[in-house]
């Protein structure tokens, strides 16, 4: 579209930029553009400003998603690693409601700020960037906010007509938050089903980084129910024993935000029986579209195994073996799968291909007239 005059907008030119901006912002949801050019096509409607769309992860203070327009690489860069938790105006965006617009010169002038780190270091480099325009579009565990910056110079003509260009188009941003939690929602549920999938032969869930459940399989929630040694309080995982509910919270919480941690796997003992704790990080969702503006839960896969029963093995696997005519490295394969470890961890542990492993699982499957990997593990416990 013809850049309007900077002189004057009046609502011809103010609807005609929401139509264009708005357009930008169904077609980043969709995934069909990235979310710099709905920055791009704001600025080039207000010229000599300079854009930024962000979310700030206000839990861990840091950014999680910037994108950006008419700011030097050097300085998105400076933002994202030091400057973004210096921001002066992310307490005044998180005290108001999501929806909210507000102009600088109006509610918070860069004015107040000329004596910070944030405007010395960052902002003043820049230069005539001291005038600005913003709207909260959410406000949850991330901040998500939009805002344009510009000279003090055009002020004047430019704070009324960008506030209502965002107050006109912060629906459509917010409905694209909204599809893009409901779309990460829908694929961590998926990685967290692929995760249990593989794990019939002992009690495995799903948690986030706050330990909140978000899958189990049928033997972790019957544990759940005993409450011997893992029990859920509220929706969130805890191990009866204190000590080990301690390293299970700080090894989620590590994992979770793809930290080193101190112990992956505890050892406890309830009532006479040794139990193993085991945690793994699982593959982080790939975002992108609507879901490149939320924050995603970093999911933390749990086993529980009962160490005493996975003793009691004796002659009971040359029986398996004998029954169902199984050759020594399909009873390898089949004790692995038994102990809890998926497909793709007993191919890595016995140095052979997925492909080979694949193939091998087949057999066991014709040989004991099982057809899915859950109903393997399910007969091998009855020998194990």
């Amino acid at each position: 579209m013809a850049i309007p005059s900077t002189d004057f907008y009046d609502e011809a030119a103010i609807s005609a930029i929401t139509h264009s901006v708005s357009e930008k912002v169904d077609a980043a949801a969709l995934g069909a553009i990235g979310w710099d050019e709905v920055a791009r096509s704001l600025t080039e409607c207000f010229p000599r400003s300079v854009c930024a769309l962000l979310n700030f992860n206000t839990a861990e203070n840091k950014l999680n998603f910037e994108a950006t327009d008419n700011i030097e690489p050097a300085f998105v860069k400076s933002y994202a690693e030091h400057f973004a938790p210096l921001n002066p105006w992310t307490p005044i965006w998180r005290s108001v409601p999501s929806g909210t617009v507000l102009v600088a010169e109006e509610s918070c002038p860069t004015s107040m700020f000329f004596k910070t780190e944030f405007y010395n270091d960052w902002m003043r480099p820049q230069k005539n960037n001291e005038g600005a325009v913003g709207v909260k579009i959410d406000g949850g565990r991330d901040l998500i906010h939009l805002s344009l910056h510009y000279p003090l110079a055009v002020a004047g003509t430019y704070d009324f007509a960008a506030a209502e260009v965002l107050r006109r188009i912060r629906g459509s941003l917010l409905r694209s938050i909204n599809v893009g939690r409901l779309l990460q929602v829908q694929t961590e549920a998926a990685v967290a089903r692929s995760a249990l999938v593989e794990r019939g032969s002992c009690a495995a869930f799903v948690v986030d980084g706050e330990r909140r459940v978000r899958l189990a399989n049928e033997q972790a929630e019957k544990l759940f129910s005993s409450g011997l040694v893992v029990r859920q309080r509220y929706g969130v995982a805890c191990l009866s024993d204190p000590d080990a509910d301690r390293c299970l919270r700080d090894g989620v919480w590590a994992l979770s935000r793809r930290l080193p941690v101190l112990l992956s796997r505890l050892h406890l003992c309830v009532d006479g029986r040794n139990w193993q704790v085991s945690l793994a990080s699982l593959p982080a969702v790939v975002s992108g579209g609507p879901t490149s503006l939320v924050l995603a839960d970093s999911l933390v896969l749990v086993l529980v195994k009962n160490l005493d029963a996975r003793s009691r093995d004796g002659v009971e696997w040359p029986a398996l073996a004998t029954k169902y005519g199984l050759t020594p490295a399909e009873m390898v394969f089949c004790k692995r799968l038994s102990s809890g470890a998926s497909l793709a961890e007993v191919a890595q542990a016995l140095g052979i291909s997925k492909e080979t492993a694949r193939n091998r699982v087949k057999s066991i499957f014709h040989k004991t007239g099982t057809h899915r990997q859950g109903e393997l593990v399910a007969l091998l416990a009855a020998f194990g």
